[in-house]
């Protein structure tokens, strides 16, 4: 699942970017069907993307209240929503509409009408205006979800990237065929838009005096959905902790503990599955412990023992990436999930003691227990 995770972080901008720069090199055989057809998948995908993206955003702490962090090293439990839940309504009505649009200029530009074609045009540019306050807003420094806000931000950012590709291949496009049909234009402010779209190539940009009457369009959308009419801004400014965020974030609360999800398994899961085999003994306190936990635990202590360095590096990752878990980990379904997910990584965790280790049993059994030093 993570690996899954991790090759669509990386897949899907690196498409995306070198489809950019595809566009503006002007590849022949680069507006043929099949990459419409790849584009138009890849948008959708993107799109679904953003709305994972905005559910899990739905457990983001609201602007104006409390985080709660853990006594014992400070690690965050949960984390601000980046964007205010209350208007999320009205972005995905703005993304709904956008990824219709590039739909439509993909497949029926060459039959589209004037009228039809600038619509479209703006809605495409009206999403990535968005995606771009998104990732200004969001920036590197902020009290939210980590790693859901990098999750938005690469998606935002692949919109971005595919949406401009889309524009630049339409620009290209009409300016190919004005090209080809040589037009000769008596009228002198005729003559001088051609040759602003013909020269400069950058046409693209002149979309932007169509957005207002659009965007009022969609604010009267979103009015009879019963979104305010400044959802838009509201929708940064009503957050905390972020750039545009207007609410001041107060002081978190400190919870007991340090939010080790592997203890939360053993303690939350169905006994029958996760196993407990004994208590153990953790910072004073006494837990329920299963193999799986005493495993992990041993081969954290091996590489303490012959790789600090690199146990430190892994030690930091963890803390940032595995404690959020924990605050997930909230029935006993979701404990046994878990704790299958690490199945894997335990037999990897037990070849490598038994590999190393004269006696891996004594240092698997001494974990969480007066007899480790």
């Amino acid at each position: 699942m993570v690996l899954i995770l991790l090759f669509i972080l990386i897949s899907v901008p690196l498409y995306t970017l070198f489809r950019i720069v595809k566009s503006f090199m002007r590849k022949a055989n680069w507006e043929s069907a099949k990459v419409k057809a790849i584009d138009s998948y890849l948008a959708m995908f993107i799109y679904c993307l953003l709305l994972f993206g905005f559910f899990l955003n739905g457990n983001g702490v609201a602007g104006g209240e409390r985080l709660r962090i853990f006594s014992h090293n400070g690690l965050k439990i949960n984390g601000y929503a980046s964007i205010a839940n209350e208007y999320i309504a009205s972005v995905i009505i703005l993304l709904t509409l956008g990824l219709f649009a590039f739909w439509i200029i993909s497949f029926n530009d060459k039959s589209l009408s004037p009228v039809m074609y600038v619509i479209s045009s703006t809605l495409i540019i009206s999403n990535i205006l968005f995606a771009i306050a998104y990732l200004t807003h969001t920036g590197f420094s902020h009290e939210g979800e980590e790693f859901l806000v990098f999750f938005l931000q690469i998606s935002f950012l692949s919109l971005i990237f595919l949406y401009s590709a889309r524009l630049k291949d339409s620009l290209n496009q009409f300016i190919d065929s004005q090209n080809e049909k040589e037009n000769e234009y008596n009228n002198k402010f005729l003559l001088f838009l051609y040759k602003i779209s013909n020269n400069y190539r950058n046409m693209s940009k002149l979309w932007a005096i169509c957005l207002f009457p659009v965007l009022v369009i969609i604010q009267l959308i979103l009015v009879l959905f019963g979104q305010r009419p400044d959802s838009f801004i509201r929708v940064f400014l009503e957050t905390s902790s972020f750039n545009y965020s207007n609410i001041p974030a107060p002081k978190p609360e400190i919870v007991e503990g340090d939010g080790h999800y592997l203890c939360t398994v053993s303690a939350k899961g169905h006994k029958k599955l996760v196993k407990p085999i004994r208590a153990g003994i953790r910072r004073g306190a006494r837990i329920p412990v299963n193999r799986q936990l005493l495993i992990a635990n041993a081969f954290e202590n091996i590489l303490e023992q012959y790789m600090p360095t690199f146990h430190k590096s892994i030690r930091n990752f963890y803390d940032q990436y595995g404690y959020p878990i924990s605050k997930h980990i909230n029935s006993k379904w979701s404990a046994d999930v878990i704790y299958l997910l690490m199945k894997p990584l335990e037999w990897f965790f037990l070849v490598v003691l038994y590999t190393v280790d004269k006696n891996p049993e004594n240092r698997i059994s001494m974990q969480y227990s007066e007899l480790r030093k």
